[in-house]
């Protein structure tokens, strides 16, 4: 699991650090909504990657990005969930990185989720997991 975390996180640092200033403003000027089956697999992976995953609340997803070099796409999700102590952490940024339409890393508290550039929506999907 560390193993796989690392890899992610190693992932999600080159895939911000190629781009220039201006690509990425450029790739945030292109961005469209993140498709339904990105959003169906993110939830589907929330159940094994929160600790509780039936707490979410105030959930976001940013819209889809591009990196040019790296050929890859990218979406930031904000939530706030119960920690193992079953208390409320706060809304925490994960950059969820995808190939070809799957889910191949992420990157907690990435820096490029705080972008005031990010377009942001609704994340009802997500927050249905309380429903189950």
């Amino acid at each position: 699991m560390k193993q796989k975390l690392l890899t992610l996180a190693i992932a999600g640092m080159a895939l911000s650090g190629c781009q220039t200033q201006a690509e990425l403003q450029t790739a945030m000027t292109e961005a469209k909504p993140a498709p339904a089956s990105v959003k169906a697999a993110i939830v589907r992976d929330a159940r094994d990657y929160l600790v509780d995953p039936y707490s979410v609340r105030d959930a976001e997803i940013s819209y889809m990005q591009f990196n040019k070099h790296s050929k890859l796409h990218w979406v930031c999700v904000k939530a706030n969930a119960k920690n193992r102590m079953g208390g409320y952490t706060g809304r925490q940024a994960v950059e969820v990185v995808v190939r070809n339409g799957q889910l191949v890393g992420n990157l907690p508290n990435s820096p490029a989720c705080n972008s005031p550039s990010l377009k942001w929506q609704a994340f009802p999907e997500l927050e249905a997991l309380r429903q189950l």
